[in-house]
């Protein structure tokens, strides 16, 4: 990595090398059982570069070659992007608890008996389902150094579970999943992962019409993300410097109900992308995105940072809106770990609040809809009927439709007094809205 930065410092103005090392051990387990332990390992560099005001960038596993990475860099400069982007030179205030060294030293044989505890206890009690598990250590280690006199790197461990359980019967398949990450394994208790796959399983097992129309919708933790979508791109300061977001010119004013609050917090390490510098080598920091339904921030790397006038929030990350990172993509403004406060309301007092709606725990195909108006329009995968404050059954060949702006603003019911981390990203309560779109086919 030191010889690709000074390789980069006798060819360009700035550099900034990016490097990473990652060790994962996944065991899976599918509808016959164990099928997958193989242990797997990578490492690249990325660099991005400035030279002659423009921006280069190319990444590499083969690092015995820097002079062939600072190349392929100044290559690109060529034909790349204006900028006057600056890399940072902060001190990087560590924090604590994103590795433990036990959760690195895991066995294979570990994973798989969490992951046959788990399975043994789905089908313990459900034995007409097929079962599939994931259980994996994941161990990074991060390297970030610029001309600017950077050199930041740290190590981050996790270890997650994935599950999907499928149901399938005559005319009909029904599946529910979830993903669960911890920093040790000790914090995954086989009974909290089984237990809500269980008792959607039970709920589905009638099937009751699906209703048409402008309802109640309570979206479960993990349904609510095509409710949040469009907020988090419409908070993107990419977003707002293209001029596509709602939000531009809005600081300060209220555009949510006044119990609606979110942040973005990546020092929280029990979110999934805890650390502490982001994928520029910005430390990292809690911002408040909106608060008692206020807009008070966006969130920003480095380039959309400068363009703004402002700081970077410690947002450039190489993953996209949400997702994992990988050495290769260039960073981006993206989330790191969002929250949404919770409220006063158990996810069962919503449910019983309506006379008719629905219960939504998640939808095909995010991202259908205008998005950056704030529209979202989804099939649903799994909802279930609530008559009378009670699950009357699962609803097949439904479609959810409205406008999360509106939505948060006019229609917010309530939010349920416990969250859950959704994807290891997002952590969100139940949030019951009212006049949702609903169309059953």
């Amino acid at each position: 990595m030191n010889a690709i930065l000074e390789k980069a410092r006798q060819k360009v103005d700035h550099a900034e090398v990016f490097h990473l090392r990652r060790r994962l051990l996944p065991v899976e387990f599918d509808a016959e059982g164990l099928s997958v332990i193989k242990a797997k390992h990578i490492e690249g560099a990325a660099l991005r570069a400035v030279c002659k005001g423009r921006l280069g960038y190319s990444t590499s596993t083969d690092l015995a070659h820097p002079a062939a990475i600072v190349e392929a860099a100044v290559a690109t400069a060529a034909y790349g992007d204006e900028t006057d982007l600056e890399f940072p030179g902060h001190a990087i205030d560590p924090i604590e608890g994103i590795h433990h060294p036990e959760t690195a030293a895991l066995s294979a044989e570990q994973l798989v008996a969490l992951g046959e505890a788990i399975r043994e206890r789905i089908l313990a009690d459900a034995s007409d389902v097929e079962v599939g598990v994931s259980v994996q250590t994941t161990v990074d280690h991060v390297h970030i150094a610029n001309t600017n006199g950077l050199d930041a790197e740290e190590t981050r461990s996790s270890v997650s579970v994935s599950l999907e359980v499928t149901r399938a019967k005559q005319g009909d398949i029904f599946t529910v999943g979830d993903v669960y990450k911890a920093r040790v394994i000790g914090d995954l208790a086989v009974e909290d992962i089984t237990r809500r796959v269980l008792r959607l399983l039970r709920l589905g097992m009638d099937i009751a019409s699906a209703p048409s129309g402008s309802l109640p919708v309570v979206f479960t933790p993990t349904g609510t993300l095509a409710l949040l979508l469009p907020l988090i791109i419409g908070l993107s300061g990419k977003s707002v410097l293209l001029g596509l977001s709602p939000l531009d010119g809005k600081l300060g004013e209220a555009i949510f109900d006044s119990r609606f609050s979110l942040i973005d917090d990546n020092r929280l390490v029990s979110g999934a992308a805890a650390g502490s510098f982001d994928d520029e080598g910005v430390p990292t920091q809690r911002t408040t995105l909106i608060e008692g339904g206020q807009l008070r921030d966006f969130y920003y790397d480095l380039r959309t940072a400068k363009q703004a006038g402002v700081d970077s929030t410690g947002n450039g990350y190489k993953s996209g809106l949400i997702g994992g990172s990988s050495f290769r993509p260039a960073p981006s403004a993206s989330l790191s770990n969002l929250v949404v406060d919770t409220g006063d309301a158990t996810e069962d007092d919503l449910v019983r609040g309506m006379k008719k709606g629905l219960l939504v725990d998640g939808v095909l195909g995010l991202g259908q809809g205008n998005l950056n108006a704030g529209d979202f329009s989804n099939n649903v995968a799994a909802a279930f009927l609530i008559e009378d404050g009670r699950i009357a059954g699962r609803v097949k060949n439904v479609m959810l439709a409205g406008n999360s702006y509106d939505l948060l603003r006019h229609h917010l019911i309530g939010l349920g007094d416990r969250a859950d981390w959704v994807y290891g990203r997002i952590s969100c309560p139940a949030i019951a809205i009212d006049k949702v779109n609903v169309a059953a086919k």
